[in-house]
């Protein structure tokens, strides 16, 4: 008897209960199927996670049966209110307006009541000894969402329809809705405190947002008196005199100035040494002074511990006040008395000098680092990544053939070319001492010969093989494409078999069997590859022509795609490892960087060019650097222009980035203020970071506007 659609409905409905997405699933759609079962079972997990995430030691069996228990009352309030829902749905008109204001209601009242029923609903669900290893709010309010989307999705089954699908404009809000409150959990985001807390960062934050009080130097206007103090007391004889009081300034005076210094033990327990009594005048009446202490070698600090440092003057500009010798460490070296100076300081404020701070000539200085960092780099991926745009260019490479003769002659000319060259120039290189006499030298000496050895040969060897299948009948052309291709694959699989006994067997295994295993590991490596590339080989041979082009195109865009996807503060750490900390490191990292993203954005701005002028060149014969110079490049200046502009305004912005890890520039001086807790100088960096921003970026508009 075949079932009814109504029938069918009631039945994918109930699976969908059971699984979620199961009675899409059965209506055909395993797509949404797919997708709402995900949505559920991620929800779920998620939250059994962020629950858990409140203890020292997650408790997950807990989480997980808090839930579930969470999941059914959800569930069960959501039908009730439904039920509400429908009965005053029907009791009013049935107009729009009326409807719409219905459902906003409804989701108002439902909210309500998660919000009034949480604190019972937790009680009565999580035991009175694990409240405080849960998070139960978060628990309860997702648990409620997930419900929702559980009860949407029996709805949905029960009526989708292949014909006319359902809109899932719900499902995605509570997908949304349910990952809000997991991420204000995860995240920790608490605005109560935020709130609260916010003076505390007040004084800081003002400092930021003006800091031009550093940028400049200023007199400071003070009394200063001082006196002499011999300590450790070995020459009593030949102890400082007593200071007299002054008539016409300030004046301190010690007794006795002859004494023995505080010790503190390994505990830091201290134990006084000579106390001392100070007297002082002078002094402008109803301010304070400060004590500050001088060692035998002429380090100033202030003394704690043993006693006040700061006191009130009178009314007659005189003080007086006790004060023991300070733990003062002394060299065992130290020969002679041992006179230490006490200095009473009060400060009558500040004067404008009108000079610029040696900070602020620092900030320029390094500002300066910062904006020729960028450029540089800049100016390094451009000439890098040009070439290797055409490379990744799909509408350029994808016409590039050759033959199976020509690709295995060219593959084997690579090396070959490429293992000549370095032979060639570790001979030439040898006629001035090699790397460690010329450096910068011996290493443009070897890429040349190189690329140059291996571009030749690739070149010779294509062309040469080809010539040779063109005279030999198919069959013996295709035995010598074969073999090219078993040859190349015993070298790549050797290659591979030493890489994995070098990288996988040392993992589980020591530097002894690692070496005992390569040659095992490269015969069979080389085996493996011979067979893969024979496969390889049958499979090309039965191609008219090879795509090279193509090749050539998935490698290079893979490459890009690598370096790019590393952040450049990552490559700022390897070039601090490589070159150490400064500019120079900054550099590295950025250029690469830069040529990887650069080559992405020129190798997309030439596969958008129109094709109609390369067509026209191609049909008067002109060749294929031709074609380049007279119908591509003219087609893609003003994008290179554009990207390379907005390259070099993220060079410099990422600079300040890059600094924070040794990579120099104005980043370094903010990181190190700030670790300093010198905020007046730090805000002076950010400022100058802001201010250098703004102008390239006016900069650049102008040059686009000009150009572009």
């Amino acid at each position: 008897m075949t079932k009814t659609s109504s029938e069918r409905s009631w039945i994918r409905a109930f699976l969908s209960l059971i699984v979620p997405g199961a009675g899409q699933a059965l209506a055909g759609n395993l797509t949404r199927g797919f997708y709402i079962f995900l949505g559920v079972t991620s929800l779920s997990g998620l939250t059994v996670y962020t629950m858990a995430t409140r203890a020292r030691y997650p408790d997950y069996a807990l989480s997980f049966q808090v839930f579930w228990k969470l999941l059914l009352i959800s569930a069960a309030l959501l039908i009730v209110l439904g039920i509400i829902y429908e009965l005053v749905a029907r009791s009013l008109p049935s107009d729009e307006f009326s409807r719409n204001l219905t459902k906003t209601g409804f989701v108002v009242l439902a909210m309500v009541v998660f919000g009034l029923m949480t604190a019972p609903v937790l009680d009565l669900v999580v035991p009175a000894d694990k409240m405080l290893q849960l998070y139960g709010g978060t628990a309860f309010a997702t648990a409620g969402v997930i419900a929702a989307i559980w009860l949407w999705n029996v709805a949905d089954a029960l009526v989708y329809s292949p014909e006319r699908e359902p809109s899932t404009g719900a499902y995605i809000l509570l997908l949304i809705l349910a990952l809000s409150f997991l991420g204000v959990r995860l995240v920790q985001i608490d605005l109560n405190k935020a709130v609260l807390e916010y003076k505390d960062t007040e004084v800081i934050l003002s400092r930021l947002v003006w800091p031009w009080k550093a940028a400049f130097n200023y007199e400071a206007d003070e009394l200063r008196a001082s006196a002499k103090i011999e300590a450790p007391c070995t020459y009593p004889d030949e102890a400082p005199p007593v200071n007299e009081p002054a008539e016409d300034g300030p004046w301190v005076r010690v007794t006795p100035t002859c004494g023995e210094v505080s010790v503190r033990d390994n505990k830091g327990q201290l134990t006084y040494g000579t106390l001392l009594t100070i007297e002082g005048g002078g002094f402008t009446p109803g301010e304070t002074v400060t004590l500050r202490w001088e060692n035998p070698i002429g380090n100033s600090f202030t003394p704690r511990g043993v006693g006040e440092t700061k006191i009130q003057i009178d009314e007659n500009g005189t003080f007086s006040s006790e004060l023991y010798v300070p733990d003062v460490v002394i060299p065992k070296v130290s020969e002679g008395p041992q006179y230490h100076t006490l200095y009473v300081i009060q400060s009558a404020g500040e004067r404008f000098s009108g000079q610029v701070s040696n900070d602020l000539i620092l900030a320029l200085k390094a500002i300066l680092e910062t904006i020729m960092m960028g450029l540089m780099a800049t100016f390094a991926g451009i000439i890098l990544s040009v070439p290797l745009s055409f490379l990744a260019a799909r509408n350029l490479m994808q016409s590039i053939t050759t033959t199976t003769q020509g690709f295995v002659g060219g593959v084997i000319g690579l090396g070959l070319g490429g293992a000549l060259g370095r032979l060639l120039g570790r001979v030439v290189s040898g006629w001035w001492g090699g790397l460690k006499g010329a450096p910068l030298l011996t290493a443009s000496v070897y890429f040349i010969f190189i690329l140059a050895g291996a571009l030749i040969f690739y070149r010779l060897l294509s062309r040469a093989l080809d010539n040779l299948a063109q005279r030999l009948s198919a069959g013996s052309a295709r035995l010598i494409s074969l073999a090219g291709m078993m040859v190349i694959g015993v070298v790549a699989g050797g290659i591979l078999g030493v890489l994995y006994a070098k990288g996988i067997v040392s993992i589980t295994r020591g530097d002894a069997a690692v070496a005992a295993a390569i040659p095992q590991a490269r015969l069979i490596g080389a085996v493996l590859g011979a067979l893969a590339f024979l496969a390889w080989g049958i499979q090309l041979s039965k191609l008219d022509k090879l795509p090279v082009g193509m090749i050539v195109y998935t490698v290079v865009r893979l490459v890009l795609n690598i370096i790019r996807s590393i952040e450049p503060l990552i490559w700022a750490v390897m070039g601090v490892i490589w070159v150490g900390p400064g500019p120079f490191a900054g550099f590295i990292a950025l250029t690469i960087h830069s040529v990887a993203a650069l080559g992405k954005l020129y190798s997309e701005s030439i596969e958008s060019i129109n094709e109609g002028p390369i067509e026209a060149l191609q049909s008067v014969g002109a060749n294929r650097l031709q074609t380049i110079i007279y119908a591509v490049v003219p087609q893609v200046l003003p994008p290179f222009t554009s990207f390379t502009l907005y390259r070099w305004d993220i060079n410099v912005r990422m600079s300040t980035i890059i600094g924070m890890v040794g990579g120099g520039g104005i980043g370094f001086l903010l990181i190190q203020w700030i670790r300093q807790f010198q905020y007046l100088q730090a805000g002076m960096a950010v400022w100058m970071i802001a201010i250098t921003v703004a102008i390239l970026d006016f900069v650049s508009a102008s040059i686009r506007e000009k150009m572009v």
